[in-house]
């Protein structure tokens, strides 16, 4: 095949291809456009018109009948042009369907489906717009029959009731009245249908309605508080106060003038429910509650504090004749102790001081009676004043019982120190015994001096104990001492005896090792320690020293054992 050959069969299948793209975009134009034609159908086949015979019936008027000449315009404009636009629109899409101008083709579809849109729309909107004014109508009439029965119901409570609104029923049958005006209108409008202009009337009217309602139901209980509760309770005050002022009793605020402020704050209020402002009532009547309750707080805290104080004068009475009797009986046991006993304190001078401070207490307690007999003073105020003289009677007493306590002790500790001075001797005899046994050579300076120390130091308390008249707390004083010092001695007594007995056993051990020289050195220093400077703990150690190298250990052993045998002869002597 030659190349033209080639070139015209190519030329063929484009012209085939070009026709059968052409073909098929006129089949899918033209199904479109009949669904397009369709919708059309669907849209004026809608019963618009009969709704808009129905709306001619609601005998609209002014503003509503407007909006609905403009509703049926524009249903009357989509249904003899737009209808027909749409029409001629789908026959122009399938005529240019047929060329080769697809470009316009498209935008004529555009176009044609955008009329759809705007017919839907349309219609859409008309029957919304009827919709709504036959929904007005409706609401309006129900309004109407409403409106009328709840201003009756309104006007009865009024009228039977307008006691329970004081001041307040003129302004609320004003208020009634122009409301039952804007009615009369609101229902001259719906019936005449012209609900455009009565909607405006009946948004205002359902506000103020509401407004009305409210005040109505509110009023009856603030001017209850306005005219019975708060002046019953200004006339309970005002009787309380009488009457607490004419027994007596004295407030730190000026009642007479929170009174009156009370009742003038009561006339503002009233005045302002005249006025219907509610709000600053509230407000007042909220102020005067609070100021009421704070003097019934008041009253009620005085008249308690008035008993507080009468039970705190007899109390403080009795509590001073008790303090002034236990200080007069101190002075005498005091008397009958000085006979017996020394006292190293300024004993008479701490009871004097006493009577003075209860001298004083009494003179400010005298006082405060008077303030009340005299009426000068607030209750409230009383009580500090007589818990400060309680307080001081009881430290007093608290010290009086004390002392008095010492004194009843005195005998009982004179007779306990006796018997610790014989205890305390017999232990000192004890231990002169326990060295005398021991048999020792002599004993060194520094113990002697200890005891003999002690021993003097008993012997002067014996003696003092032995005086017709004993400082008791002198001897207790060197009965402390002398004790800490016995115990002192015997420990010292204790190690002494026990490095001699360690010695002695030292000694007798070194013997087996007679023949070591460097132990006979030893056994011969420690001789000359125990037989000639007493010194039998230096002994012990210069012996142990030794004979630990010979027998390690050996020194621990025999005091270990040493001891031993002193526990068990403590123990054995417990027993019996």
């Amino acid at each position: 095949m030659t190349q033209i050959g080639h070139v015209v069969i190519g030329l063929i299948i484009v012209v085939a291809a070009i026709y059968l793209i052409i073909f098929v975009s006129q089949r899918l134009t033209a199904r479109k456009v009949n669904k397009l034609i369709q919708k059309k159908a669907q849209l004026a086949e809608i019963p618009m018109r009969d709704r808009l015979v129905k709306g001619r019936q609601l005998s609209l008027t002014g503003q509503s009948l407007k909006q609905f000449q403009l509703l049926e315009a524009k249903y009357n404009h989509l249904e003899t042009s737009e209808f027909n636009n749409i029409d001629l629109k789908a026959n122009t899409v399938l005529f240019d369907s047929q060329g080769l101008n697809f470009l316009k083709t498209a935008q004529g579809m555009k176009s044609l489906q955008q009329q759809i849109r705007d017919a839907e729309a349309i219609i859409d909107v008309v029957n919304q717009g009827l919709s709504d004014l036959e929904q007005l109508d409706a609401a309006h009439k129900q309004a109407v029959k409403d409106l009328e029965s709840k201003y009756q119901e309104l006007r009865k409570v009024l009228l039977s009731q307008n006691f329970a609104f004081g001041p307040a029923i003129d302004k609320l049958e004003e208020i009634l009245g122009s409301l039952e005006d804007d009615f009369a209108e609101f229902a001259r409008l719906t019936e005449a249908g012209d609900h455009a202009t009565a909607a405006g009337i009946y948004e205002t009217l359902g506000m103020e309605t509401n407004q009305l309602e409210q005040r109505i139901e509110q009023i009856p209980d603030i001017f209850n508080k306005l005219h019975d509760t708060i002046p019953g309770q200004l006339s309970e005050l005002q009787d309380a106060y009488d009457k607490m002022s004419a027994e007596g009793f004295k407030f730190e605020t000026n009642i007479d003038k929170e009174l009156a402020n009370i009742r003038k704050e009561l006339e503002e209020a009233l005045e302002l429910l005249k006025e219907l402002t509610l709000k600053k009532v509230s407000e007042e009547i909220t102020r005067m509650e609070g100021q009421t309750e704070i003097l019934y707080e008041t009253f009620d805290k005085e008249a308690k504090a008035a008993q507080t104080v009468w039970e705190n004068n007899e109390n403080l009475t009795g509590f001073l004749a008790h303090n002034k009797r236990q200080n007069h009986e101190l002075y005498a046991r005091l008397d009958r102790l000085n006979q017996d006993f020394v006292f190293s304190k300024d004993e008479v001078g701490q009871i004097r001081s006493w009577e003075i401070q209860l001298s004083n207490n009494t003179v400010n307690f005298e006082e405060l009676k008077h303030k009340i007999a005299r009426h000068d003073a607030v209750f409230s105020n009383l009580i500090s004043e007589q818990v400060d003289i309680r307080k001081d009677l009881e430290r007093i007493e608290r010290e009086q019982v004390a002392r008095w306590q010492m004194y009843q002790e005195l005998p009982g500790q004179l007779e306990q120190s006796k018997k610790r001075v014989t205890l305390l001797s017999d232990k000192l005899r004890l231990i002169q015994r326990s060295f005398e046994r021991q048999g020792l050579p002599g004993l060194p300076e520094t113990y002697l001096s200890i005891f003999y120390s002690v021993s003097d130091e008993l012997e002067r308390v014996k003696q003092q104990i032995d005086m017709s008249r004993v400082n008791v707390d002198d001897v207790l004083r060197q009965l402390s001492i002398v004790t800490a010092d016995l115990d002192t001695l015997q420990e010292r007594t204790d190690s002494l005896i026990e490095a001699a007995t360690v010695t002695e056993r030292l000694v007798r051990k070194a013997l087996l090792y007679r023949d070591n020289p460097a132990v006979a050195q030893a056994t011969k220093q420690a001789r000359y320690y125990y037989e000639t400077g007493y010194d039998y703990e230096q002994a012990m150690r210069t012996l142990g020293v030794m004979l630990d190298q010979m027998e390690p250990g050996l020194t621990e052993r025999i005091v270990n054992q040493y001891r031993q045998e002193q526990a068990t002869l403590q123990a054995e002597f417990a027993e019996q």
